[in-house]
């Protein structure tokens, strides 16, 4: 795990320019506690901090020929097959050595294979490379996208960065938010390589960008395909179990990782997978709270996956004060990038992580298991038409009709922005790259638009949400349920075998049928647990008071007041929909602090 960021520029000599990338990697803290290093030549400069997890040299890795400098690399996150591929280049002189830095098997891969390489690369990464003797900088990233990188075009060159809000304090970048920015920014929900700043776009998943001055070059490197299943049931399963225990082992080779255990299934299938992968005791870790909104309390089911793999587990018992520390809230918001209404859930991961990082540098996920096996949705026979994200249809079900934490930004306001129409326009662009075949039923399609959808666009609020927040508390967040030939697999697993007997993600139960407890094995799914605590509620009424009164504040003008008001004069408010009202006020504290933090002009 690693923070990267760099700058090109045809005109100016960054050899002058080394106070202004060092701040660059300054910046990058909440991403990357370790030291780092830079590399600064007369077009470019690349800086790279890392932590924990990361093997061998943290600076960014150099070839030189010929007492000249030929390319450079950094990287954030890691190769499962790194050892293959420095093998494949030769590398590996003595038997039984350590491959190097992820940096240095990509800059000498690109130098191999050129831009190919990264077809070869099995992982989670985001990398950047500059090639001294063309003068091009390629930036790239992972097939899922988890791994963060933002970049901008400057007047001769690329800034880019793992954090926006590296971009945002570059001295030749004025962070600024029309209308588009904002409607982003309400809804979670960014048109596709668009960043949520005015000129700030994404290196999209599975790409390669290459950059000659101000011309860029796209490379797709893999993408979703549709095709026929032709295996039976039991065979169906076998390779699924194959591939998920594939994924699993690749991920914690090399480490001894950690699992945040909820006690639902897709989290304590991973504990058992890895107690039968490694054949040691599996180090387990859940937050936890006096009160939650979970409809069935995880403590059991928790306490009955530590019996049954004989866990080495640790409650991170989360108290009010902490949810309200404002330092810890500087943290979380430093270490999201992006506002979001989460409120608690932002700082609760943050805090399991932050204990979590002394005890293991790299941690497993559940998360995308409920997308790969048929957890959103049940037979075809329930499945209707979809108008709109799937997500958003169920929010607007509790009257919410821009997404969660909308409900106190003025209505006239969202009306100016279009936000229905923007929202509509991101639905209708996102449906087009839908793979599907033509003898695919009208409920077959809604069914792969919903998995795609939730890949290429909810995953973005929730892996990014689990990633950074770990990445911030020097955790490795690893999602073995996101691989990419599993989610290839499964994407073309008909729906009936998804759902047999009733039940969803049926092949996922059956394939676990060993791995957790009879308990564990037919539970419901449950929503991550919240704090309920009458001083957490007095605390956002009260932070919600002086946002009100504080005029100067950039997000005044947006919030409905009124609205507003009737929440603190009936704190009841805040418990509408369960906790969508607390995503209400929580969601302008975020805003309000994120303009304040990279000191955006808004201009709509």
């Amino acid at each position: 795990m690693a923070g990267i960021a760099g700058w090109t520029d045809r005109e100016r000599d960054l050899t002058e320019e080394r106070v202004a990338v060092a701040r660059m990697g300054a910046q990058l803290v909440m991403r990357a506690r370790r030291d780092g290093d830079e590399w600064t030549g007369r077009r470019a400069a690349l800086v790279q901090r890392t932590d924990p997890a990361w093997r061998g040299s943290p600076a960014p890795a150099e070839v030189r020929e010929h007492g000249r400098t030929i390319a450079v690399a950094v990287c954030d996150g890691y190769l499962r097959n790194a050892t293959d591929l420095w093998n494949a280049l030769g590398g590996a002189g003595v038997p039984g050595s350590e491959p190097p830095s992820v940096s240095e098997i990509l800059v000498r891969g690109y130098l191999r294979w050129g831009v190919a390489m990264a077809e070869r690369l099995e992982g989670l990464y985001a990398f950047a490379i500059w090639d001294e003797r063309t003068g091009e900088l390629l930036l790239g990233r992972d097939r899922i996208g988890i791994k963060p990188l933002s970049y901008a075009l400057t007047g001769e060159g690329v800034v880019f960065a793992s954090d926006v809000s590296v971009l945002a304090a570059h001295p030749l970048l004025t962070p600024e938010a029309d209308a588009d920015a904002l409607c982003a920014l309400f809804t979670l929900m960014r048109e596709e390589s668009r960043g949520a700043l005015r000129g700030v776009r994404e290196v999209p998943p599975a790409c390669v960008l290459t950059f000659s001055g101000r011309r860029v070059r796209a490379h797709r490197y893999w993408q979703l395909e549709a095709h026929e299943h032709s295996m039976d049931l039991e065979a169906t399963t076998k390779e699924a179990d194959r591939l998920l225990r594939a994924s699993v082992t690749a991920d914690f080779a090399g480490h001894e990782p950690a699992v945040l255990l909820s006690g639902g299934l897709d989290s304590s299938v991973l504990t058992g997978l890895v107690a039968t992968g490694t054949g040691a005791r599996p180090v387990t870790s859940t937050v936890a709270f006096a009160h939650t909104t979970s409809r069935i309390p995880d403590r059991p089911f928790v306490e009955d996956v530590v019996r049954f793999w004989d866990c080495d587990h640790h409650d991170v018992v989360v108290g009010v004060d902490q949810v309200c520390d404002p330092v810890v809230l500087a943290d979380v918001l430093a270490a999201k990038d992006y506002p979001s209404p989460w409120g608690d859930k932002n700082v609760t991961p943050y805090l399991m992580s932050r204990t979590l990082g002394g005890r293991s540098p790299v941690a497993l996920s559940g998360e995308a298991a409920d997308t790969m096996f048929g957890g959103l949705y049940g037979s075809l026979d329930d499945v209707g038409e979809l108008n709109t994200f799937p997500w958003l249809e169920q929010a607007r079900r509790f009257g919410v009709a821009h997404g969660i934490g909308t409900g106190l930004l003025d209505a006239e306001l969202l009306r100016s922005l279009d936000v229905d129409g923007y929202l509509e326009r991101v639905f209708r662009e996102s449906v087009a790259r839908v793979p599907v075949l033509p003898s695919d039923s009208p409920a077959r399609r809604t069914v792969r638009r919903i998995d795609f959808l939730t890949v290429t666009r909810l995953l973005e609020q929730t892996m990014l949400h689990t990633e950074r927040l770990g990445a911030a508390a020097g955790v490795e967040m690893r999602f073995p349920f996101a691989d990419h030939a599993l989610y290839t697999f499964m994407y073309n697993v008909p729906v009936p075998m998804k759902f047999t007997g009733g039940r969803t993600k049926s092949i996922l139960r059956d394939l676990a049928a060993d791995l957790v407890p009879p308990s564990v094995l037919d539970r419901k799914k449950s929503t991550f647990p919240a704090l309920y605590d009458a001083r957490y509620k007095e605390s956002v009424l009260h932070r919600l008071r002086a946002l009100l009164d504080d005029s100067s504040a950039p997000v005044h003008a947006m919030v409905d007041k009124r609205a507003a008001a009737r929440v603190v004069d009936d704190p009841r408010l805040l418990d509408r929909g369960g906790w969508f009202g607390r995503a209400d006020v929580e969601m302008l504290f975020q805003l309000d602090a994120w303009l304040r933090r990279l000191r955006v002009r808004v201009r709509a």
